[in-house]
């Protein structure tokens, strides 16, 4: 990448227009171009279309006084500034990519929040509950309250523009246009000292949801009473317009600020670089951690049980149990509160009422209070059942369990979170806290993740914050590598399913003697020379299957067969598309011309043997395992589908047309002489031997759906170990087994922090039974 370069994203009719150089030279163009020369900041301008996400590189422009040339196809700059909205799928691709790259900075990855998204958000928060009004009882208003926020290096927003419309387009200042409203004699002075003060409430939780948003403008109508209502949302750009003729100076401001906020960046970049100290290894333990002699008087009570959260109004951090829940502690005394990864210290108080124990279970919890100030502190929500216990002398409120997301934030809102509904059917036997959220969404300094809550009552996600969850279940695999090893820190490596496990992995894997016989021969595609290689392969061979790393569910495979009857033939059935195409070819060259323009030369594809499947009526299949941990120590099969081929078809995938079976039914069907209870036992003592050289390697795994070949004779090969399987023909084959798949994982998390998970069939491990009364 270009250090101290800013790439400016221009639409296409403007590039055409700077190439004429037929723009005005008075022009935002030519502005961002003359503050960059006042910072010393090298500026670019090249469209969406012309960035290459191969190379990253691009075909940019400059401006130097009052001449524009072509400089050709450059390196991308470190910051690059979005000044448009983009529509096209493949335009939004490209910026998603670009935001993920770990070298690039990108100013406004998009412009705009749908109003229903926003207001969906914004009114999670009843602070804002008096600005909130649905369309249908909106007033009409004279006069309508623009703002612009602009988010600064730091996170934090300033909001330079606040100026008003009436309903003739006209611009006011903030009071003239209160005073069109309301009348001069009620504009109330703090009227605009409360706007800015709302505005900037709302920017912040924008920041969290939406980070990729570094410019918006708020819209607010102004009531007959004087109070604002959110009406929308509108660009930088809308804004700017608006201002070029009523306020220029003020306008030219806006313009440009993104240049000095990349210079900001650039800065604050090279600081980092500058600071950036080695990280001293760090030996991470997923087994329970041993009590210290301070704390050991606390936790031989072994306290574990069901508590509700009710507060109180106070100003000092405070906890009030009830009498003889910690009998070595006297009131008042100071104690450390956990919850998720955020400690701090509250006074405790002992209430002198007894409370039974006997039915203490997740329906009838125990009461304990907190002061608002420790809830407000601590983010904590006060509606949900939790396990109280006390470990190395602290109490621990729990289990909390993340569901890690990607980096789109746009995209996760509480339709999204829909698909993880049925994961929860067994919540009662753990409860506590489960909050999805981007890694992008955290407010670092205080450790609060800002994201979407289960409530198990409503049975739905809501928008909410709590600290970041004591144990994290990695749901994407397009972050930002530097967050993810942050989080691996924080949760003392709790964070499991940490690494995407691609294809080419399970090469690296080919000498471990654990697994070595039972992986096909695979060779990497690196550059164009291997493509000789890989015809050679072929003709031995004489039926291979080519693979993208990183796609699933069958997409971007390729099948090359060689014949040599007499003639030699080559044919390449593409699968990339949702119907199979195939070519044939008389010469290897024509074959080598077509690989070269499908672009599969390159370390993105491998090609390996393909392996002659058992076939039931005449259709090849494969199996599916699901392999989960169970703890740290042992991990189970939850489960195993065979995935049997559509008609006519070579892939097995269920996306394909591929139909779900159980392993019984195959090999009754398949004609083979084979003993299910053999084969079965041979497939998941395979997979039991892989999972646990995984736990020998980096990363924490705790899921994993490998692809199992049975060749003619029975014998196992491992295809694929998926880190983040498809359940789908588990969903159509056994309803039970796939919830039971779905559960695990928050198993497994609750197992982590050392909270007990009741039995299924009601039998409450938590407590004592004997304990009647505390």
């Amino acid at each position: 990448m270009q250090k101290e370069s800013v790439g400016i994203l221009l639409s296409k009719r403007e590039w055409r227009r700077l190439i004429r150089n037929t723009g005005k030279r008075d022009g935002y163009i030519y502005q961002y171009a003359k503050k960059g020369e006042e910072l010393k900041l090298n500026i670019l301008f090249f469209t969406i279309q012309n960035v290459s996400i191969n190379d990253f590189r691009a075909e940019s422009i400059k401006i130097d006084g009052d001449s524009v040339f072509k400089v050709g196809k450059v390196d991308l700059p470190e910051i690059i500034y979005s000044t448009k909205k983009y529509n096209k799928k493949e335009n939004i691709k490209k910026i998603r990519k670009l935001s993920q790259h770990q070298d690039l900075h990108i100013i406004n990855e998009h412009h705009l929040i749908k109003k229903e998204d926003l207001y969906e958000l914004i009114k999670s928060y009843s602070v804002f509950d008096k600005y909130m009004v649905e369309d249908d009882t909106k007033e009409t208003s004279s006069s309508t309250i623009y703002l612009l926020g602009q988010k600064l290096s730091d996170g934090n927003w300033q909001i330079p523009v606040l100026f008003g419309k009436d309903v003739n387009n006209q611009k006011y200042s903030f009071l003239k246009a209160m005073e069109i409203a309301v009348g001069e004699n009620k504009v109330q002075e703090e009227s605009e000292e409360e706007l800015r003060k709302v505005a900037q409430e709302i920017l912040r939780i924008i920041q969290y949801y939406y980070p990729g948003i570094y410019e918006i403008g708020l819209e607010f109508i102004i009531t007959k009473s004087g109070e604002f209502q959110l009406n929308s949302l509108c660009t930088v750009r809308s804004i700017i317009n608006d201002l070029s003729d009523w306020n220029p100076e003020l306008c030219k401001k806006i313009i440009e600020w993104p240049i000095e906020l990349a210079k900001d960046l650039i800065m604050k970049n090279r600081e980092t670089v500058e600071n950036e100290i080695e990280p001293t290894p760090y030996e991470y333990s997923l087994l329970p951690e041993t009590d210290s002699e301070h704390s050991k008087d606390l936790d031989e009570q072994s306290v574990n049980i069901w508590v509700k959260l009710k507060t109180f109004d106070h100003d000092e951090m405070i906890i009030k149990l009830p009498k003889g829940i910690i009998s070595s502690v006297r009131n008042n005394d100071l104690m450390t509160i956990l919850f998720g990864v955020k400690e701090e210290t509250c006074r405790l108080k002992i209430n002198e009422e007894s409370v039974v124990l006997r039915n203490n279970s997740f329906n009838f919890p125990v009461e304990i209070y907190l002061s608002t100030s420790a809830v407000k502190k601590m983010h904590i929500p006060t509606d949900l059942v939790y396990q109280f216990k006390i470990s190395n002398g602290k109490i621990v409120l729990g289990p909390s369990i993340g569901f890690l997301l990607g980096e789109k934030n746009q995209n996760y809102n509480l339709e999204y979170m829909r698909k993880y509904e049925d994961r929860f059917g067994e919540y009662e036997r753990y409860g506590g806290l489960v909050i999805a959220f981007s890694p992008r969404s955290i407010d670092w300094d205080e450790n609060i993740a800002y994201g979407m809550v289960y409530d198990p009552v409503a049975k739905s996600w809501r928008y909410d914050s709590a600290p970041i969850p004591s144990t994290l279940f990695r749901r994407n695999f397009h972050q930002k590598q530097e967050r993810i090893k942050r989080l691996v820190e924080i949760t003392n490596n709790k964070l499991f399913n940490s690494h995407h496990f691609k294809k080419s992995d399970l090469y690296l894997l080919r000498e471990e003697p654990e697994i070595k016989k039972h992986l096909p021969t695979t060779h990497l595609l690196k550059d164009k020379n291997d493509i000789l290689k890989l015809i050679d392969f072929v003709k031995v061979k004489q039926k291979i299957i080519i693979k993208p790393v990183h796609l699933s569910r069958g997409r971007g495979i390729y099948i090359l067969e060689y014949e040599n009857n007499n003639l030699e033939r080559f044919i390449l059935s593409d699968f990339s598309k949702s119907i199979r195409v195939r070519h044939f070819f008389n010469e290897a060259k024509s074959l080598e011309e077509l690989l070269n323009r499908l672009d599969v030369v390159s370390p993105n594809y491998l090609y390996q043997t393909f392996i002659p499947l058992i076939k039931v009526e005449d259709r090849p299949f494969d199996v599916r395992v699901v392999m989960q941990k169970y703890d740290p120590q042992n991990w189970r099969c939850s489960g195993i589908e065979c995935r049997v081929a559509g008609e006519n078809q070579d892939l097995t995938n269920i996306a394909r047309g591929g139909k779900a079976m159980t392993l019984e039914e195959v090999i009754q069907e398949s004609g083979k002489d084979f003993s299910y209870t053999k084969i079965q036992k041979n497939i998941v003592e395979l997979c039991r031997r892989f999972c646990q050289l995984m736990d020998k390697k980096e990363g924490h795994f705790a899921e994993f759906g490998l692809d199992i070949a049975l060749d003619e004779e029975g014998f196992p090969w491992i295809l694929e170990a998926n880190i983040y399987p498809s359940f789908k023909g588990f969903k159509a084959m056994d309803y039970n087994m796939y919830l039971k798949i779905r559960y695990q994982p928050l198993f497994y998390a609750v197992c982590l922090q050392g909270f007990k998970l009741l039995k299924e069939e009601g039998i409450d491990e938590v407590y004592n039974h004997n304990q009647l009364y505390i």
